[in-house]
């Protein structure tokens, strides 16, 4: 395992990533979203503090009343009982759901920025290697988790640090809330409580940078590839360089065979004379001009040569004219207007040597 590691010293290509995140591998820090939903949280109870107060400091008055004897909680009706929990019920849910739908909106924002839209067909299919006792000791004893642990252990203490740094003012004034009216208690205690909240969700999204970026690092180094892996994606991405020769090559056959067989449909045949060759085809009633239906070199020169003595197709010797047509003419297409002149003197030569007309 250590030497395929070791092996592995290339950066991820851009299909392995894809491959990962089809897989639902991607690089996601749970403390991004965690800071998210805290500094959501703190600003919205920060925004609704004075107003949540409001409520609450009527709400601890009326509680307060019905746990004294008097005239009042004697003379007090099931329904009037019934009347102020529904009034406290929809207080408290008035003020706690803005908080709870904003913070779950974040929560979800701050995931979907770290791993976009990612839709996983394997999702709910059941791994037993998650649920095998000897993998699962192993991944708790391994060094990523120790690693884990000493990261959860070393946030808690900054975590706490700073809170209690922050704090620590206001909590040496907490004795003192025994002298205040429920009116001013109340108000210290939400100020404190969003001083703590704020402190905290502050540092946690201090770790959270860090975090993601060293979330980042090791799905990329997990992710790196050796050489040969790189080698052997771009060959399938490609194809095989053998086979791509050998299709090629049996393209090549197929465009020569037809090639070849169009040269029993030429009208004429002009070589230079041994080395080059080519076919052209002229219909009056459906082309503008002659068309190049086989040309070639060498040997299959020598062959169109032989295709045309044995369909009967004239040949015909002219240096200029086949090299010209040869370099700048590929098969199916006209010949140029500046070879008009030359092309159609040749084939009015042919047409009188087959005793028809030009």
């Amino acid at each position: 395992m250590a030497e395929d590691r070791g092996n592995k010293t290339e950066p991820a290509t851009p299909k392995r990533k894809e491959e990962a995140r089809k897989q639902g591998q991607v690089a996601v820090s749970r403390d991004v979203s965690t800071a998210a939903v805290l500094l959501g949280g703190v600003g919205l109870l920060g925004a609704m503090l004075p107003v949540g107060l409001l409520k609450m400091t009527e709400m601890t008055r009326q509680g307060l009343t019905l746990s004294f004897p008097g005239e009042w909680y004697r003379n007090i009706s099931i329904d009037q009982v019934y009347t102020i929990l529904i009034q406290t019920g929809v207080t408290v849910g008035t003020l706690s759901l803005p908080i709870v739908a904003g913070v779950l909106i974040l929560g979800s924002v701050a995931t979907l920025l770290q791993t976009g839209l990612l839709w996983r067909t394997n999702a709910f299919q059941l791994d037993w290697s998650r649920i095998n006792p000897a993998k699962g000791f192993s991944r708790l004893a391994s060094l990523r988790s120790v690693m884990e642990l000493v990261k959860g252990l070393l946030k808690i203490a900054i975590i706490t640090g700073i809170g209690l740094w922050v704090t620590r003012p206001d909590v040496l004034r907490i004795p003192e809330l025994i002298q205040f009216e429920l009116s001013g208690v109340l108000p210290m205690a939400g100020s404190l409580a969003f001083k703590v909240g704020l402190a905290v969700s502050g540092a946690i999204a201090l770790l959270a940078v860090f975090d993601y970026a060293y979330q980042r690092y090791e799905w990329e180094r997990s992710l790196r590839m050796s050489k040969e892996e790189i080698k052997e994606e771009h060959k399938a991405a490609e194809g095989d360089p053998l086979i791509k020769s050998r299709v090629r090559t049996v393209q090549r056959e197929l465009v020569k065979k037809r090639m070849l067989a169009a040269v029993k449909t030429a009208d004429v045949v002009i070589t230079n004379p041994t080395h080059l060759a080519v076919a052209l085809k002229y219909d009056t009633a459906t082309m503008t001009a002659p068309v190049v239906v086989a040309k070639g070199a060498g040997v299959i020169a020598e062959r169109i040569r032989e295709l045309a003595r044995h369909h009967s197709v004239p040949v015909v010797e002219n240096k200029f004219v086949a090299r010209t047509i040869f370099r700048l003419v590929d098969i199916g297409k006209e010949i140029p207007n500046d070879l008009y002149r030359a092309v159609a003197e040749i084939l009015a030569f042919v047409y009188r040597a087959r005793g028809g007309t030009a």
